[in-house]
């Protein structure tokens, strides 16, 4: 699978993902700016999907992940379905 086709099927599934959870969701395809999806309520979400990605190594057992490079923003980095429930959305699973 190409790298356009495998980003696109993974923008829909995290699409899917906050839609079941309540949250109205529009794919942008660059129409609302540089991020992939528009989730009402909560803002822009860019999807990045990788063959390795070494940030899951620094989970270690934790829920939450807190991360910053050398003079950026930190970062806090969740699970989607772990994301939706703190904010208050359904999430089955």
């Amino acid at each position: 699978m190409n790298a356009k086709a495998k980003g696109t099927r993974f923008e829909r599934q995290v699409k899917k993902v906050f839609e079941e959870a309540g949250f109205e969701v529009v794919r942008s395809a660059a129409s609302l700016g540089k991020a992939d999806l528009f989730v009402e309520g909560l803002g822009s979400v860019q999807c990045k999907v990788r063959k390795k990605l070494s940030i899951y190594g620094l989970f270690e057992g934790a829920d939450i992940l807190a991360v910053k490079a050398d003079k950026k923003e930190p970062l806090i980095v969740v699970p989607l379905k772990t994301f939706i429930k703190l904010i208050g959305g359904n999430c089955d699973s």
